[in-house]
Formats: structure tokens, C-alpha cells, sequence
């Protein structure tokens, strides 16, 4: 059985590490790009650039989709952010300067403004079902790339590639009920590490991305997601596997994959390859670039993700 291939590139600097990564599993990457691409950033704050994906990191992406045998006709940069106003993040992160260096067309979208949902069922820490939107406009792309970056996190230890892409982009209001409960006032510790972990499992079916990359080049550690405290990792990762991806950016921030209930759920059910010993890490050992990242002050209560019914309450 041949291993699943993830990019682990170390360049000159942010714009390159992506490029870089997605040039070291070209041939994986090549077959997947569509007339159409989403790239999704993280916008978690609009203001705090280090939690939140730079620029450079989509330039490097947008770089490499356009040495492509066939490349993309329309790139859609989408994002449902924690913004005061609508587009106030593509602003401040200098997002639209990239309309004006390319010649192909260029999309901002906020999804916080789609009115177009399909929905599904996820469970709250009651076992009661609510129904989670999810965006048509990501639904329906045939290409989509989630642009993660390498952070710490106060529910599932770290947040990457897979988390971005479904935090980031269902209904607003609905994402706190992801980790289990109705708002943020009644959530409980460490019940929503195993509500979270078991929920974005299921939506994964739905919104998993083509493509994972996660830009560790500076990444950000404590306590997550938010914060000032960085670290300079000068990483990036990308593989068409993002469980794979977040599987390799997990043990480069100091921790064991297969302990983290996102990774060891999908490596259990075979929808993601979480096992590094199934994963073949390209040009860059781990080894040589691994930084114990300061880890949430929560992160005890994040260890108690188990629960014994999780595979009934994630294929129900």
C-alpha cells in the first residue's frame, strides 16, 4: 500500500513555503485543480494578523495553481470571519491588492453573508440533533484548498487545515453549537473537546477540502486560537490529504497525532491517513524542524475527547 505524500517545505519565507509545499506533491496536486478554486484563509480576528492568514500565504498558492498544466479560470477566496463589518479583514490583511497582480479573476467572498445552505445534523453534549448550515457557495466547488495556519487551540489542542475549513465557513451562528452547546456562556469543559471533535468528524463527509495546507511559518502558541505569542517555525505543509497534512503540522507543534481526537477518529474509520508511519513527509524531516509549541492552559481537560459511542454518534 503506497503512503500518502505530504509537502514539507523550509524556504526563504512565507510566500515561498507555500509554493514550495505544493510544488513538492505537484503530481498528487495537479490532477485536482479545477476551472473554478476556493482557496479558504482563516479569519479569526480582523485585526490580529497572527492568528489570522497573510497575504503572502494565498499569493503562494495562487503562484502554484497558475504553473499548472491547466489551470484555474477563477479563484473564489472565501471566508466567514470574526470581522465588525463585511470585508473589514480583506482590508486590513491587504487582500485586495491581489485582484491587481494577477490576471486572473480574483472573488472576495464573505460567507457570513450566503444565503444559500444545505444543512445537516450534528449532536449537542444533550445528544439532542441540530441542524449546522454549510455554505452553497463552498459546497459547489469542485476545488477547494483550506489555508490553515499552525495554531494552538482551547477545545482541540490544535487548530489546522481541516478545522479551518469547517469552522470557517457553516452559518455563524451555529459554530458554538459545534462545540456542543446552545452559546458560549453554557459550554463545558471537557465535554465540548468530545462533542467538537466527534462533530467535525461528520462534517467532513461534506466539507473536507481538496487540498490541506497549513503555514507554519509563523505559528502561534498558548492559548489559542487567538493571541500574540508566536513561533517561528519558517514551515509550510500541503498534502491532497488533509488529515495527512494536519497529521505532520500536528507532531512539527510537539504533539502525537493518533492523541487527538480529530485525527485518531478519521485514521480509525479510513476516511484520512493520521498514522505518520502511513505518511510520506517530503524534502523536510520532522524531525529537524519540531518546536514543543506552549500548549493551552486547558489542555488537560482537552485530553478527555474519548467517548465510547463517539463511532455511533459520528455515522449516525
Amino acid at each position: 500500500m503506497s503512503k500518502t505524500n505530504v509537502g514539507l517545505a523550509k524556504r526563504e519565507n512565507r510566500r515561498q513555503n507555500i509554493f514550495g509545499a505544493l510544488d513538492l506533491i505537484r503530481n498528487d496536486v495537479t490532477p485536482k485543480v479545477t476551472e473554478q478554486v476556493l482557496l479558504k484563509p482563516n479569519f479569526l480576528s480582523a485585526k490580529n494578523q497572527l492568528a489570522s492568514s497573510h497575504a503572502d500565504a494565498m499569493r503562494g498558492a495562487i503562484d502554484f495553481l497558475l504553473t499548472t498544466p491547466n489551470p484555474p479560470k477563477e479563484i473564489l477566496i472565501a471566508e466567514g470571519g470574526n470581522e465588525k463589518h463585511s470585508g473589514e479583514a480583506f482590508e486590513n490583511f491587504g487582500y485586495h491588492a491581489l485582484k491587481e497582480e494577477y490576471d486572473i479573476p480574483i472573488q472576495l467572498i464573505d460567507l457570513n453573508e450566503e444565503t444559500a445552505w444545505e444543512t445537516t445534523p450534528i449532536f449537542l453534549d444533550d445528544k439532542t440533533e441540530y441542524q449546522i448550515h454549510m455554505p452553497k457557495t463552498v459546497l459547489d466547488c469542485p476545488c477547494t484548498i483550506s489555508m490553515a495556519v499552525a495554531k494552538t487551540h482551547d477545545v482541540t489542542v490544535v487548530t489546522l487545515a481541516l478545522k479551518n475549513m469547517i469552522m470557517g465557513t457553516i452559518r455563524k451562528e451555529d459554530r458554538v453549537k459545534m462545540h456542543g452547546f446552545p452559546t458560549h456562556k453554557e459550554r463545558q469543559r471537557p465535554n465540548e473537546s468530545k462533542r467538537m471533535n466527534i462533530n467535525l468528524i461528520r462534517l467532513a463527509k461534506y466539507l473536507q477540502p481538496t487540498i490541506g495546507i497549513v503555514d507554519g511559518t509563523v505559528g502561534l502558541q498558548g492559548n489559542g486560537p487567538g493571541g500574540t505569542d508566536a513561533v517561528e517555525l519558517g514551515v509550510a505543509a500541503a498534502s491532497t490529504d488533509v488529515f495527512a497534512v494536519d497529521a505532520v503540522m500536528t507532531k512539527v507543534m510537539g504533539y502525537e497525532p493518533l492523541e487527538q481526537g480529530i485525527l485518531h477518529y478519521a485514521n480509525q474509520l479510513g476516511i484520512g491517513v493520521a498514522d505518520l508511519e502511513n505518511i510520506n513527509v517530503i524534502e523536510t524531516a520532522i524531525k529537524d524542524v519540531a518546536t514543543n509549541f506552549k500548549s493551552h492552559e486547558w489542555i488537560e481537560d482537552q485530553r478527555h475527547w474519548q467517548e465510547p459511542d463517539a463511532i455511533v454518534h459520528i455515522q449516525a
